[in-house]
């Protein structure tokens, strides 16, 4: 697998896993409204802190740049 599709794959589980944890977040705001206060904190809790955890591999991936293919001219 090289760098580049790497990345990619990379990226795209990245997110994945960000709009499952934001949907998770949303049901458990839901679930506090609707008045179950210790699910609704645990799911808001844990999403909360997925998501804290991406921003950081997101910005990883942001600052990361592929490789050029090997063989060839990067100008």
């Amino acid at each position: 697998m090289t760098t580049k599709d790497h990345l990619n794959r990379q990226a795209r589980q990245t997110a994945l896993l960000s709009v499952a944890l934001l949907a998770a977040l949303i049901f458990g705001i839901v679930v506090l409204v609707g008045g179950d206060w210790i699910p609704g904190t645990i799911i808001v809790a844990a999403s909360l802190i997925g998501l804290a955890r991406q921003i950081t591999i997101i910005s990883k991936l942001c600052n990361q740049t592929p490789a050029p293919p090997h063989g060839k001219s990067t100008g």
